[in-house]
């Protein structure tokens, strides 16, 4: 039994090579809107509640107003994620040919071990039915599919260079 060729789902090199690109593209988008924006946030917030604080309390408030903006700022990060990801996803809408390039992914995919998992949990031993996500640029498992929150972590680590991508 051979495995299917590109050939077979209507892909060339060349579509594969454009629709990886845009996934690419997408997803840097959403990383630093959502890094701008929560470093943006962040010092908004701690300008504002040192302005506050700094009449009353010099010292204390200069000590504080950081810790206090990075927690606004992570509060404030879920509704940025939401945001980021909606406008990298109109900038950058699903190519045609995603749906034939993750069909192809599959046909050829096997056992592979969860991208989500191994970047946001830690988990990194292979799982069944793992199918390969143009969009995320990683190997994902049933269990990790409705889980954006999880394929979040990992493109944001994935994007920040601490941890690599799925191996080819």
């Amino acid at each position: 039994m051979s495995l299917p060729r590109p050939e077979d789902f209507g892909l060339t090199e060349r579509l594969i090579t454009e629709i990886r690109e845009r996934d690419r593209r997408q997803a840097r988008l959403f990383v630093d809107l959502m890094v701008g924006g929560c470093v943006t946030l962040w010092l908004v917030l701690t300008l504002l509640i040192y302005a506050h604080s700094a009449p009353k309390v010099r010292l204390l408030g200069l000590l504080m107003t950081p810790l206090l903006g990075v927690l606004g700022a992570g509060i404030g990060s879920l509704p940025l994620a939401i945001l980021s990801g909606i406008v990298s996803w109109l900038r950058f809408p699903p190519h045609p040919g995603a749906r034939a390039l993750e069909r192809y992914e599959a046909a050829t995919a096997g056992v592979h071990a969860c991208d989500v998992c191994r970047l946001a949990l830690g988990d990194s031993l292979p799982k069944p039915d793992t199918y390969y996500c143009a969009r995320c640029d990683a190997w994902v498992c049933p269990s990790c599919r409705r889980r954006y929150d999880l394929r979040a972590i990992a493109a944001l680590k994935r994007a920040s260079g601490s941890e690599p991508g799925p191996p080819r």
